[in-house]
């Protein structure tokens, strides 16, 4: 091969070249140090000579304390995965197979929990069923009732899971059963079957890779939550998570950061190990359900159960989001410290809207704002063209390795956030570029916790286009840059948007994976939500927890429209 051949070979494969380089640093090494600093005996710090090899940390694993953690860890797990399918499965089905009255409510109760993350939704039922104060029990005891509702219990973090991470089972198993062919179910009646023989023999199997993916999905939140359990667990029975360990192990002075990276790298193995049974599990079947007839599923009659369906879904929305906004804005906006009977809970005369405008105006709540929007939008730009260059370099070209690149990208969907931050802490404390202590190395991190999501959701809209329209301009002398410009980002415009809306808002939800990357300076609003709690604060992290859903609402209706008026 000629000088001039090389030269041209190198400068074809430089971005890709440029595009490896950068997923080593930001996914490959963060893991690869929290592995590394699970096998030495001091934790890596720049400039500090290296520590001994050991394995005692792993071997420490097998203690009391965290084996008490894992078993708890695997029950929240379990138990919330299985109450976010089945809440999220009923209401896809209610949604997309029967003829249920009040859909709009019944995709509103889909999708709604999601505009309080799982911190705020933790602290909403802290304040309404602690044990001794919670307003549901000041109200059972007014009422005469002895029964007393405890949250801070393994029954309460599943609780709350459930109903945190319903939404993505409703988004997933709801798209599954409304591009079903009929045809099967068809089958299946003319044979014979009733139509709960046909739910269970057709329907449900048909559906089962969205639900497999959402129960791994979801499962996989769960265990790697850290808020729900640091807030619920913190009770009379002192529960500890494995993401609450490993944050206290970082926390204690002196730090045990190297035990917590093993503990990090265990919970690490076991997402590890789902996401591929679960990958042999669908490889070995076809569910194959959408063929070219266009055909919709037919609506199932409920008959004399619609309204009491419609009553159920009513019930549950009220449980998910009215109670828990209700009760934090009785925190906020009253003026009593205390509640001590139901009549205190409805004087609206102790109501101060001050309070929210007071706080609202406050430095520190501006400042986190600031940096909550700030890295919201860097995460939606940086994220969406990084995951948008990885997406289109895995379906739009040739080049070696792509596979491997797709493979990384969807890596940080099997680490856990916690462990990911810290693997980031430590990746950019020894390489000497000073990211820490600035917004762009949380921009980073929730680019690289969310990159999974990104790729996907930018890969769906990809293929949709046939690439012969770029081809075309290629030939035809446009480079390729000035053909994605020009002909693929503008054909997939409405889902780089909502892509990027998707990005930004769950950037500024994110709190475990930036945890501890943030400063006194860098503060956004889930970490000064989370310290008012941590401080006795509550009315404030109530006050704060309210003006940050109503953002991420008033975000999410902003775009919407703006897609209205471009349609």
């Amino acid at each position: 091969m000629t000088g001039a051949a090389t030269l041209r070979l190198s400068v074809h494969y430089l971005p890709l070249g440029v595009l490896a380089a950068l997923l080593f640093v930001l996914i490959l090494m963060p893991i690869g140090i929290i592995v590394y600093a699970s096998l030495l005996d001091t934790p890596p710090r720049p400039g500090a000579v290296v520590g001994a090899m050991t394995f005692d940390h792993y071997r420490d694993l097998l203690n009391p304390a965290n084996l008490t953690a894992l078993k708890n860890s695997l029950i929240i797990g379990f138990g919330g995965t299985a109450g976010a399918l089945v809440i999220g499965s009923a209401l896809a089905w209610l949604s997309a197979r029967t003829n249920a009255p009040a859909k709009v409510l019944i995709r509103i109760a889909g999708v709604a929990p999601m505009f309080m993350s799982s911190l705020v939704t933790a602290l909403a039922w802290s304040v309404l069923a602690s044990p001794i104060s919670g307003q549901l029990n000041v109200i059972l005891k007014s009422i005469g009732l002895p029964f007393v509702i405890d949250i801070y219990t393994l029954s309460g973090i599943i609780f709350v899971m459930a109903i945190s991470y319903a939404p993505y089972v409703y988004l997933l198993i709801n798209s599954a059963l409304s591009l079903m062919n009929p045809d099967f179910e068809d089958a299946a009646s003319i044979h014979g079957a009733s139509r709960w023989q046909t739910i269970r023999l057709v329907t449900i199997p048909m559906v089962m890779p969205a639900a497999i993916g959402a129960a791994i999905l979801v499962f996989v939140l769960v265990v790697e939550n850290f808020p729900v359990p640091a807030i619920l667990g913190s009770g009379g029975e002192r529960i500890q998570t494995i993401p609450a360990f490993l944050f206290r192990l970082m926390n204690v002075a002196p730090s045990r950061a190297n035990e917590a990276a093993a503990l990090g790298i265990t919970l690490t193995i076991i997402t590890v190990v789902l996401v591929w049974l679960q990958r042999i599990y669908l490889a070995r079947r076809s569910y194959t359900t959408v063929t070219g007839k266009g055909l919709r599923p037919r609506l199932i009659d409920l008959g004399p159960w619609r309204w009491p369906a419609a009553g159920l879904v009513t019930l549950y929305l009220l449980i998910a989001v009215v109670l828990p906004f209700l009760a934090l804005s009785q925190t906020a906006l009253s003026t009593r410290r205390f509640v001590r009977t139901s009549g205190d809970l409805f004087n609206f005369a102790t109501y101060d809207f001050s309070r929210l405008v007071t706080l609202a105006a406050d430095n520190r709540f501006q400042h986190a704002l600031s940096n909550s929007l700030l890295t919201a939008a860097g995460c939606a730009v940086l994220g969406g063209i990084l995951h948008f260059t990885i997406a289109y370099y895995v379906h739009r070209t040739r080049a070696p390795g792509r596979g491997l690149l797709e493979q990384i990208a969807m890596l940080p969907l099997s680490v856990p956030a916690l462990v990911l931050g810290l693997g980031f802490l430590w990746t950019w404390f020894l390489l000497p570029i000073p990211l820490y202590g600035t917004l762009f190395i949380l921009i980073l991190a929730t680019a690289v916790r969310f990159m999974p999501q990104g790729f996907r959701a930018i890969s769906s809209t990809i293929v949709q286009v046939h690439p012969d329209l770029e081809d075309s301009a290629y030939m035809a002398g446009a480079s390729r840059l000035r053909s994605i410009c020009t002909i693929t980002a503008p054909l997939i415009r409405t889902g780089l948007v909502s892509t990027a809306l998707l990005l930004g808002i769950l950037a500024m939800r994110e709190l475990s994976s930036v945890i501890f990357l943030f400063t006194h300076d860098t503060m956004m609003l889930a970490m000064v939500i989370f310290d008012f709690w941590e401080t006795g604060s509550v009315a404030r992290a109530a006050g704060v927890s309210l003006l940050y859903s109503f953002l991420l609402l008033a975000i999410t209706v902003v775009v919407g429209r703006w897609f209205q008026l471009r349609e």
